[in-house]
């Protein structure tokens, strides 16, 4: 090989690894997606692979690039990231503590848990006030009774406060103990223990609970489970004709807002010890109160109007 040759064929080669080096992509360039930066708070770790962090009031789950780590960053903790958008979900390529604590405050509190709005919500009752609260990551009422005195943390947010964590102080009396009050009209006596009344009713939808696609003045089946001084829906289904079997029937006499409906139907209640509906008319309105009892709910009073 001569000597020009030989230079020809080391230029050609040089030039082939420039091109090569070229053609790789660099984890700023735009095949790799921009790098993007972003601030937010710290829900936690999903896994060792996966964080997941609250961006104005959002969700969102990012992976964790090479040497990215959330240790030492408390769950609830401003942060600030930067990441690249990925297939599958964004990859962090940094995560910080912000210097931003003393804007993010957990604030503590007591109250009476009502029950669940919906999958993601509850309310609580708050000096009085009832106050619906999003559930947050990690946080478990499933076991928690209606009624039940209970500790709190949360913080504010612009949507509604998140629930950080709850704890029961006190569990509600057991339902024998449990008086709840209610009005009606007095359809009459089933038989010497028992009788009839005409309830109009408003209940809180429970789950997925939903009237979705329900006419009102729908004939419907349901069933509800009483949280302290309120009715939740545990199901609801319109029917064309009274269905056997041990189901609630009554009338979907329409929503009262986006989370509660009501429904016209009648109950059968055991009298109670001493309770008596001699000098009631049918068709008379009551006041009455109840306990719920696993077969039927049992009168503790009744009284025309």
């Amino acid at each position: 090989m001569t000597k020009k040759m030989g230079i020809l064929l080391l230029v050609l080669a040089l030039l082939a690894i420039a091109a090569i080096a070229g053609c790789r992509p660099d984890r700023n360039d735009s095949t790799a997606g921009a790098v993007i930066e972003g601030e937010g708070i710290l829900v936690g770790q999903i896994d060792s692979q996966s964080v997941e962090i609250e961006i104005n009031g959002q969700l969102k789950v990012f992976s964790l690039g090479a040497g990215v780590s959330a240790a030492g960053i408390s769950d609830g903790a401003a942060v600030v990231f930067s990441y690249i958008e990925t297939e599958g979900r964004p990859q962090l390529l940094s995560l910080a503590a912000a210097d931003l604590e003393d804007e993010v405050t957990i604030l503590h509190g007591e109250g009476i848990y009502t029950g669940q709005i919906d999958s993601h919500s509850v309310e609580i009752e708050v000096d009085g006030e009832a106050r619906a609260f999003a559930i947050g990551e990690g946080v478990v009422v499933e076991n928690i009774d209606g009624g039940s005195r209970i500790a709190f943390t949360y913080r504010e947010e612009e949507y509604r406060p998140l629930l950080l964590s709850i704890e029961v102080i006190e569990a509600p009396a057991g339902d024998g103990d449990a008086e709840i009050a209610g009005e009606g009209i007095y359809v009459g006596q089933i038989d010497a223990q028992s009788v009839e009344i005409e309830i109009t009713r408003a209940f809180a939808y429970g789950g997925e609970v939903s009237v979705d696609g329900i006419a009102d003045g729908s004939l419907v089946t349901f069933s509800f489970v009483e949280s302290g001084a309120r009715a939740v829906l545990d199901s609801i289904e319109a029917v064309d004709e009274p269905v056997e079997g041990n189901v609630m029937h009554g009338t979907l006499n329409g929503q009262i807002d986006g989370q509660s409906v009501e429904i016209t139907y009648f109950q059968a209640f055991a009298l109670g010890e001493g309770v008596s509906v001699e000098g009631i008319d049918d068709g008379s309105a009551v006041f009455y109160t109840y306990r719920a009892e696993r077969q039927r709910p049992v009168l503790i009073s009744i009284t025309a109007k």
